[in-house]
Formats: C-alpha cells, structure tokens, sequence
C-alpha cells in the first residue's frame, strides 16, 4: 500500500482554529507532505527547525530530488534506504493528520505536542515505500538518538506516533545510532555521489568495464587503487580517472562486493565481483537526468 494524505481534507473548525496559519498555509497553500517521487514536498525543511548536530539537503538516487535531513543520524538512514533496491519512494518529514493525533493522544491521556499553546503537527522522520515481490509495503521510520528515548516526554510522542501508523495498518520502527552499519554507510557515502557523475554511452561504458574487469583479473592480490592507477598510466588518463570510472560503475551496481563487511579503503581487486547483468550486457544504466 501507499500511505495517503487523507489529512489534507478539510479539519474540522476546532482543529483549524489551534493550527497556526503558517502551519494550515504549509498543509493548503505550500502542498508541505504531499505528493510522491520526485512531485513530494516534506512539511519540514532544513530552514523550518533547530536540529540536533547537521542538517543536509541532499540529492536522492530512489526519486531524483533533493531531500531535507534533519540529524546526521536521519543522514546515515537515508543512505540506506536509498541504496536499497526494493525501495520504490522515500517522503522525509511526513506530517501526520493532527485530528487523528490529538485524538490518539486524549485516549492515552498524552499532552499533544505544542508549541506556547499553539498545536504542531507531528511528523515520521521517514515514510518508506517498497516493493517486494510485486507488492508495494509501506513502513514508517522514527529516527531517534538512543539517549533521547531515554526521556519519559519523547517516548510519549513516539507513543502517539507509533499508534497512528498501527491504525493505517503500517509497520512503524525506531531507529537509533545503534542500528547504524558503519562500514555500510561510509562504503555508500562513497559510491552514491558518483553514481551520475558520468553519462556514458553504451559502447564507453562497456569498454570501460570490461577495462577495469581484466586489470582486477590480472593483479587479484593488489589493493584496489593499484591496477587502477596502472590503467590511468596505459591510457594517459588524469591520475585517479579510474578510480573515478570505478566508482561510478560500482555505483551503478557493474562492480560488488560486500559493502557491509568491507569498507572501499581496504578493498582488493580479489574482493571485487562482476555483476552478470554487466558480464550478459543487460544493463539497467541510470542515465544522468
């Protein structure tokens, strides 16, 4: 399923009248938390809040727009989610229909988020859709600090939360610092800016994989940058242009290993795997957009 915006029907007076109107010109007028792909808009940018360490704004592979992290942490999330094939569409700071929250929260006996007495809309750190064999599965992401979910009045907000997504029938999770695969996210920061820093043709592309492919054959027992640096020598190319090459093929999935167990600096050309797709030449290329 797909999670809709039913909350952008029109709230009943009591509500409008605790929402702030830049709040209601945010959920109206700005279209904040609507849409899907690259057509979403998130109710939070990082301009709207005060974040806890570094905000990013950041390009996505999944829907080719730029996404608004709020924490390191929601960084090291996204990456990723991004980088997982299943996932079809990621919507960062979803706002959550505030009727249904401030009901939730008088059921439970829950102070509802405000602000000076003025109502907040909630929102999921992340609304995840995936597509696993065929059938497209939402899953909304809280992404916290672990020391955070050590405070009684933060647990009551993920409380409210948690019961929201359980009435839509989504699969909710928390995710802290310790859910992070280190190796993972820095082999991904890695790859992922390069996976359009080239537009390659068909012929190029293969030509240069399978350049890559023998050199690694050929020099199994060196560290990755070596037969690289000898390929940039061979064609007078820029010392690193290969390394680059790599990069941006690994990124478009051409080269594998395990990027949970090993990280790029102490890669091999041994630990490299060609993909079959490339080796058939049936390539599913990302083309720069």
């Amino acid at each position: 399923m797909s999670m809709k915006t039913a909350f952008l029907s029109p709230y009943p007076k009591e509500i409008k009248s605790l929402l702030q109107p830049a709040i209601l010109r945010r959920l109206q007028k700005e279209k904040r938390g609507q849409g899907y792909g690259k057509d979403y808009q998130p109710f939070l940018t990082v301009r709207d809040v005060p974040s806890k360490g570094r905000v990013h704004r950041r390009p996505a592979l999944t829907n080719n727009r730029i996404v608004h992290l709020l924490s390191d942490l929601e960084l090291a999330a996204f990456l990723l989610f991004d980088w997982n094939d299943t996932v079809v569409d990621i919507r960062e700071q979803f706002p959550l229909n505030p009727e249904t929250t401030i009901d939730i929260a008088k059921r439970l006996g829950i102070k509802h988020p405000a602000y000076k007495g003025i109502l907040q809309v909630m929102t999921t750190d992340f609304l995840i859709d995936m597509e696993i064999d065929g059938v497209l599965v939402s899953s909304a992401v809280s992404v916290k600090y672990a020391e955070d979910l050590e405070d009684a009045r933060t647990l009551e907000k993920q409380e409210i939360e948690r019961r929201f997504w359980e009435n839509e029938k989504v699969a909710w999770y928390a995710f802290t610092e310790n859910d992070v695969p280190v190796t993972s996210v820095k082999n991904i920061r890695w790859l992922a800016p390069h996976m359009h820093s080239y537009d390659l043709e068909a012929s190029e592309r293969m030509s240069i994989f399978e350049r890559i492919a023998k050199a690694l054959d050929g020099n199994s027992e060196e560290k990755l940058p070596v037969p690289l640096r000898e390929l940039d020598d061979k064609y007078a190319q820029e010392p690193g242009a290969h390394l680059q090459y790599f990069r941006h093929l690994a990124a478009q999935h051409a080269f594998l290993w395990d990027i949970h167990g090993t990280l790029h600096t102490k890669l091999k050309a041994r630990d490299i795997e060609l993909s079959e797709y490339w080796l058939n030449q049936e390539v599913n290329y990302v083309h720069a957009k």
